[in-house]
């Protein structure tokens, strides 16, 4: 059976290759270079689970050293909000590190910096490589609600989107959205129009735009969804040791139910699952095999041949809805 070192392994894999993407020191081969690297939730994921590979947490922080001017200390904050993880007591370690070194000022509450030396080994030599089109954006329009608007218009140039689409896409309140758009508007770079009681926007000309702030990623990937949704697995997998088959099988259930709207905003959908404790197994499996994917730099839930892979909407046994008919059934066998 699939195990929690397995996903360790292939989520580390992942971590690497992006960090490496941005100018960390690294062995692991660059598996990210033709997707957009998200700092962000990048930067969040890794504080978050910095136990799973402390030398790159280490590694991490001192890119944020010498690069932090490239991130929104407000977009982290929304990140960490959106996951439940605002007061998550290792990300505050890890920004209680930051500010020791570098008196970034992020928010940090009464949190002791790790022991930390910092190494100045990260070195990122320019933006002109695909995968650093955020920060490329940013380096432009400055960092903030406006260049993130315009990377998410540059990934869907043929949507048009609401303020709250583009508030989902870009990681910034709605409010902080609409400020923006409206400048972007009046200046000509969008096009707007009122449909089923909400104006949408769209780029005016996307050839301009992508002109000035190419090359452009092949793949725009949501990072922040998808990188809640591995900390939500991680989560479940390692307190999975402690407990039975059949209790994991029904935290199994509960997760997917209760977190269906989050599967569904990263694009990925779970498996049917067997009932009673065969749901674990069945489970794990799938866990690994998506966090492989992710970590082989191709689409999380896409075949070679554009197939999709287990694009399966959650569903349970016929009369079975709830977890708890999942311990019944269980005993019942």
């Amino acid at each position: 059976m699939a195990t929690f070192s397995d996903l360790r392994e292939h989520v580390l894999d992942t971590l690497w290759s992006q960090w490496h993407e941005l100018g960390v020191a690294a062995t692991v081969p660059r598996r990210h270079s033709d997707d957009f690297i998200d700092p962000e939730p990048l930067i969040a994921f890794t504080a978050i689970h910095g136990d799973l590979d402390p030398r790159l947490r280490d590694e991490s922080i001192d890119w944020v050293l010498g690069y932090g001017t490239y991130i929104s200390k407000a977009r982290l904050k929304n990140v960490l909000q959106s996951w439940g993880r605002l007061e998550d007591p290792r990300f505050r370690e890890y920004a209680a590190t930051v500010n020791a070194h570098g008196g970034a000022g992020w928010a940090a509450a009464n949190a002791k910096p790790l022991a930390f030396r910092p190494r100045d080994r990260s070195v990122l030599e320019d933006l002109t490589r695909p995968s650093l089109i955020s920060l490329r954006i940013r380096a432009l329009f400055g960092v903030g609600a406006r260049a993130e608007l315009i990377r998410a218009f540059l990934s869907r140039p043929h949507s048009a989107m609401t303020a709250a689409d583009l508030s989902s896409e870009t990681g910034y309140g709605k409010r902080n959205v609409l400020n923006e758009l409206e400048p972007l508007r009046f200046a000509g770079l969008l096009t707007s129009f009122r449909a089923a009681n909400s104006d949408r926007f769209s780029l005016a000309r996307a050839d301009p735009v992508e002109a000035l702030v190419g090359p452009l990623p092949t793949r725009f990937t949501r990072w922040a969804q998808i990188f809640a949704v591995l900390d939500a697995l991680l989560e479940l997998v390692r307190q999975s040791t402690k407990r039975s088959a059949l209790q994991n099988a029904i935290d199994a259930v509960r997760l997917i139910q209760e977190r269906k709207d989050l599967f569904a905003s990263a694009v990925i959908y779970p498996p049917p699952l067997p009932s009673g404790p065969q749901a674990w197994p069945v489970f794990m499996e799938w866990v690994v095999k998506l966090a492989r994917a992710m970590a082989a730099g191709g689409p999380p839930i896409r075949r070679a041949e554009g197939d999709l892979l287990d694009v399966v909407p959650v569903r349970m046994p016929k009369g079975r809805r709830r977890p708890s008919d999942l311990v019944n059934r269980g005993r019942g066998d």
